[in-house]
């Protein structure tokens, strides 16, 4: 008889947890993007210390938001990389297939929508030079496919050399001469992906003993996020180091709101992630032409504007994504299912007539007791 499974390694807790942690990782995205594209426009200059303030909180958090996401994402498909390319190939083609469709999409909505501050296709050439190596905000599902063929071809070398020259790449992503940081994360976070990916074991142990160990990880974690930007290092080296400590805090967290009330509401969310991620930057400029009392007061007066501007992010995060689910759920209802989920290949019909007495006899009768 085996040994009770915590919580963190129990088949359904273990799926839980994950799904809870891809669940805070999406709100994580989008509070990110109200907060640095939103409120840092509109909030006017009375208002300026809360929009400082809340950008400060957003980027503490950026060791944790994207790493702990792409190893959510290499533990998700660890169980593929190992698998012969025509049962993997869909693990490639889905992510890159999603992000050609949204990238047009995108390009051609910012393309008149011009508000909202961020990376844009600009013209053809742009857009053939992300389909190469992409530099707006739908860098992650290109990482994805990316990162998973990466992964596929390194499956059968050592995982620890593997991860070392990930992590040295990580390191030293930052010296490469672009102007795009959403290409650097690009080159950054294939280390968390290998490590769910190639070393799923670890982040289960790590799952296992993290929530024993928070409050030393927060302690930990806080007092890097004060202490690395006093440091004369490359900002790629202080985001891997500083999500040492962060990726354990954020699964130690992760694993224990799978144990509380909000555990369903945040797993159901975490199933969810990829419209919320292709809708939301849309959504977000649409919010910039919003009528009070929804954007910021224009002329910072009183507490009461003061209250709005802390409050501003966190419940536009909430419409934004309960808008982006809803769209989501009708544009299936319309059919557009195509813009979520790369098309399944027609399945070959049976073959009748001349052809089909001309097959291997062989053959029909494995087909037959199949």
């Amino acid at each position: 008889m085996s040994a009770p499974s915590s919580p963190a390694t129990a088949p359904r807790e273990r799926l839980l947890w994950v799904d809870v942690a891809k669940g805070v990782c999406i709100l994580l995205v989008v509070l990110h993007h109200a907060v640095v594209k939103d409120l840092a426009v509109q909030a006017p200059p009375a208002l300026t210390p809360v929009a400082e303030a809340w950008a400060a909180v957003t980027m503490a958090l950026k060791p944790v938001r994207m790493p702990l996401f792409f190893v959510l994402s290499g533990l998700v498909a660890a169980g593929a990389v190992t698998r012969p390319w025509p049962q993997a190939r869909r693990r490639v083609l889905s992510p890159y297939y999603l992000y050609v469709v949204w990238l047009v999409l995108q390009g051609a909505f910012f393309s008149v929508e011009r508000l909202l501050p961020m990376n844009r296709t600009q013209d053809l050439t742009e857009l053939a030079g992300d389909l190469v190596w992409a530099s707006t905000g739908l860098w992650f599902l290109y990482a994805l496919a990316v990162y998973f063929a990466l992964a596929r071809v390194l499956s059968r070398c050592p995982r620890e050399g593997v991860l070392l020259a990930a992590a040295v790449v990580s390191a030293l992503s930052g010296l490469v001469p672009t102007e795009d940081w959403n290409r650097t994360s690009v080159l950054f976070h294939f280390t968390f992906f290998a490590l769910g990916a190639l070393a799923p074991d670890v982040v289960r142990r790590v799952a296992d003993r993290a929530v024993g160990l928070l409050p030393r990880l927060a302690a930990g974690y806080l007092l890097l996020v004060v202490v690395l930007p006093l440091v004369p290092l490359p900002r790629t080296v202080d985001l891997l180091v500083a999500s040492v400590v962060g990726v354990p805090l954020g699964i130690g967290l992760c694993v224990r709101l799978a144990q509380g009330p909000a555990a369903d509401r945040l797993a159901w969310l975490g199933r969810r992630t990829l419209p919320v991620y292709v809708l939301h930057a849309p959504l977000l400029a649409l919010a910039l032409h919003l009528p009070e009392p929804l954007r910021v007061d224009p002329l910072g007066r009183g507490y009461l504007g003061w209250l709005e501007a802390a409050a501003y992010p966190v419940v536009l995060t909430v419409l934004a994504v309960v808008a982006a689910l809803v769209l989501h759920a009708t544009l299936q209802r319309a059919g557009a299912s195509a813009l979520f989920t790369l098309p399944q290949r027609p399945a070959a019909g049976p073959r009748t007539g001349r052809s089909a007495r001309r097959a291997d006899p062989a053959q029909a009768t494995v087909a037959a007791r199949s």
